[in-house]
């Protein structure tokens, strides 16, 4: 089992916490606890379905300590993870420092890289949730095709192709 730390729509009482819920059914997933990121990292929610990022700018102006939750996952339940992020195509699993019960331990964590700079001038947050964050947008609930899904990923993406 790996440990993944889960700042957005992944977490309990967030839209796509049912595959973490169906991941601790089948014993793919264990739920460990809250942690918060070691450095200060950039969150925002952004694109017109209001998805929450973690940029990949570890310290930079205006971020901070961002709170989540982590889980001990499986390689199984990574694949369903890593299908939901896009993983490496759009987001990145990247271990980062998290602090959790008191000490500092990399952990799995899904980042955007590449992203677009005027996103830094948006609000940051310590921690997510739909209700006050914007009203997300999930998957199935977008409109269908390649040209819609580069139009978002070019929101927050440099060079989208």
């Amino acid at each position: 089992m790996q440990r993944v730390f889960v700042y957005g729509t992944l977490k309990k009482g967030q839209p796509n916490h049912h595959l973490i819920s169906g991941g601790i059914e089948s014993g793919d997933c264990r739920v460990e606890g809250v942690g918060v990121t070691e450095a200060k990292y950039p969150l925002i929610v952004t694109t017109r379905y209001n998805v929450p990022f973690l940029l990949d700018a570890p310290n930079a102006r205006n971020a901070m300590n961002v709170e989540g939750e982590v889980y001990s996952v499986n390689d199984k339940m990574m694949e369903i993870l890593d299908d939901l992020e896009a993983h490496p195509t759009f987001y990145t699993r990247s271990q980062i420092p998290i602090i959790f019960q008191d000490k500092s331990e990399k952990m799995w964590c899904y980042l955007m890289k590449n992203f677009r700079q005027d996103v830094l001038q948006l609000p940051m947050y310590f921690k997510y949730d739909f209700k006050t964050n914007g009203t997300y947008v999930g998957r199935a609930d977008r409109p269908p095709g390649k040209e819609e899904a580069m139009a978002y990923r070019a929101e927050i993406k440099e060079n989208v192709s």
